[in-house]
């Protein structure tokens, strides 16, 4: 026995399978699940702002200019640090405090610079969303795809900014 809510979800959920068809039909490249989020996007769209389903940026590890020299600044503020821990440490009252300190400090930087590498490796992976979204938008005609798109940009584009901050703030901690 089923339920009105139920009957007037699997309606949708026709309605949606079909919408997503028709998008695979306008563009061969997109996958079954890329349609069906698209297609989703669009029947939350129609009933209210909502955008629905975003697709997540794919991370991809990138080796550039930028993560070679937070390696090179790691090694140097390693460099610069000349002595071992063992060595620096002569105070046998405060023993465990000073090892806890010391060897938390050459730490964070280690984690400072995964840090790093993991910002850039997203920041690339969201400039390359947003010129593929940005292309994609140019070529389609469907209106309800090309508001999807924008907003899509846009949200790209505010994911961007917030990177480059963040990678900022650990490049001055790094330092």
């Amino acid at each position: 026995m089923t339920t009105a809510k139920q009957k007037a979800n699997r309606e949708r959920f026709k309605k949606v399978m079909a919408e997503a068809k028709k998008l695979r039909a306008k563009n061969s490249k997109l996958s079954q699940a890329e349609a069906v989020k698209k297609a989703w996007a669009i029947s939350y769209n129609k009933k209210s702002n909502n955008v629905g389903a975003a697709k997540k940026a794919s991370a991809k590890k990138v080796t550039s200019a930028k993560i070679k020299s937070a390696l090179a600044l790691a090694k140097k503020i390693k460099a610069k640090k000349g002595k071992s821990i063992s060595e620096k440490h002569t105070d046998t009252k405060s023993h465990n405090v000073n090892i806890r300190v010391v060897s938390g400090f050459q730490e964070f930087n280690n984690t400072q610079v995964k840090e790093l590498q993991h910002l850039t490796n997203s920041l690339t992976a969201a400039q390359y969303n947003l010129k593929r979204t940005i292309d994609e938008k140019k070529a389609t005609r469907d209106k309800d795809n090309k508001m999807y798109l924008t907003r899509a940009a846009d949200r790209y584009r505010d994911e961007i900014a917030g990177l480059k901050k963040q990678i900022t703030i650990v490049k001055r901690l790094i330092k």
